[in-house]
């Protein structure tokens, strides 16, 4: 019993090491901006933007259009507001809000021809198609939000703060439709709150 004890022992013990090798070697690399290409390590890191983007440290960086940790794109994280210093608070709420809203960890892709979202190809033109930011994306002639088309104006489409995006027509809320709430009139003011000319609201819903 002794020897089998010591072998299944020394065993943890291996794939503690392996473990803590892992983190080490993952934590050694860094990323470097060279020839207006992203890497992070060796690898490119096919979105990221070489003209905004900023190493915060501790594996976290940023650009214009998304926030990175260890090269990996961390979603719904907001590069406007994201703070280092908030990065576990910040990560914390937009994960809750991501498995609130019921969406997976996938991605766009852009072949030649078609346009995939996962494993999956969605009805968009791969000529003029562009990610927007937070899930969002469009073409020429529509807008998605993780792959779904949306009921949205591709021409004044944009993104906002915290979850928010509108066309010239109406305002969104993770890919929802705010209802009620005025377009030319709409900011975002913080921490989930956004406002109109009218009324107040809370993570997409009317504040009575």
């Amino acid at each position: 019993m002794r020897k089998l004890n010591n072998a299944g022992l020394s065993l943890k013990s291996l794939m503690v090491i392996g473990l803590i090798g892992w983190s080490v070697s993952i934590q050694a690399q860094t990323y470097d901006v060279s020839h207006g290409q992203v890497y992070f390590g060796h690898e490119p890191l096919k979105y990221a933007d070489a003209h905004s983007f900023v190493d915060l440290g501790r594996g976290y960086a940023k650009d214009r259009d998304n926030v990175y940790l260890n090269g990996r794109i961390l979603e719904y994280v907001d590069p406007a507001t994201f703070r280092l210093k908030d990065r576990a608070t910040t990560h914390f709420r937009e994960t809750r809000d991501m498995y609130d809203h019921g969406q997976g960890r996938h991605g766009y892709y852009k072949s030649q021809f078609n346009v995939y979202y996962g494993d999956k190809k969605i009805d968009a033109s791969a000529s003029s198609f562009q990610e927007v930011g937070g899930g969002y994306a469009k073409d020429a002639f529509n807008v998605f939000y993780h792959g779904k088309k949306l009921d949205a104006s591709a021409t004044s489409f944009k993104l906002m703060e915290g979850g928010y995006a509108k066309d010239a027509f109406n305002v969104y809320y993770f890919g929802k439709k705010v209802k009620g709430a005025s377009a030319a009139t709409f900011k975002y003011t913080g921490d989930g709150y956004a406002k109109d000319a009218f009324n107040d609201y809370y993570k997409g819903r009317k504040l009575e």
